[in-house]
């Protein structure tokens, strides 16, 4: 009974070390790597969760630890006065709905953001073909909420501006804070001042893209 017990907790153990796996891609040849870029190159002590769950979704895991890092700095612990918590700040509510028992847990918090902002990609691949454009979408999604992001969308048409850019959404986002707006009926959730959402992308893909160079996928 003893060495079935001990065969059994092994392939428990197996199943759990391939499921939070190193995540490490065959070995680099750190000689045929840009300079500056660092096979092995740590970004934050959940790496490994990160890569794996961002491989699941189909997404580069560098971009979702570029999120967790404008999120919680990869503080598990922090909390936000809308009740948001762990790595990638999701809200209760939309965690349930993803399937979380609790996201505080770094494993569950990090699967169902990362599942999060896939949905949120996908979401707007009716509205653009641009990937990077879907990706800036989502983004500003994840930050804003969607129904904010649908409203700028909704202005644009009004205004009879292209809503596949996000920089043209960014350029009308300052009309979207007059009294004006909420003459609309159209715009569902009043003003909105978005000049933390417009910081938020820029950061996060000025992230991305400073983890691009440091570390191969």
């Amino acid at each position: 009974m003893l060495v079935l017990a001990l065969i059994a907790g092994s392939i428990i153990a197996d199943g759990y070390a391939r499921r939070l796996r190193l995540a490490e891609a065959e070995p680099v040849a750190t000689d045929t790597l840009p300079r500056g870029m660092c096979a092995n190159y740590i970004i934050s002590p959940y790496d490994s969760i990160i890569k794996v769950y961002s491989d699941s979704a189909g997404l580069d895991w560098r971009l979702v630890a570029a999120v967790i890092y404008h999120e919680s700095k990869f503080d598990n612990d922090v909390r936000s006065h809308r009740g948001a918590a762990g790595l990638m700040q999701m809200m209760p509510a939309t965690a349930e709905w993803l399937g979380a028992d609790d996201i505080t847990d770094p494993i569950e918090g990090v699967r169902v953001g990362t599942l999060y902002l896939k949905r949120l990609h996908n979401a707007y691949r009716g509205h653009t073909d641009d990937p990077l454009e879907r990706l800036k979408f989502a983004l500003a999604a994840y930050n804003a909420g969607v129904g904010r992001i649908q409203d700028c969308i909704k202005y644009a048409a009004i205004r009879g501006v292209d809503s596949s850019s996000w920089d043209n959404i960014v350029m009308l986002i300052p009309e979207m804070s007059d009294d004006s707006i909420l003459e609309l009926d159209t715009i569902k959730f009043g003003k909105f001042k978005g000049t933390e959402t417009i910081t938020y992308v820029d950061n996060v893909l000025s992230k991305y893209e400073q983890y691009k160079r440091r570390t191969a996928y």
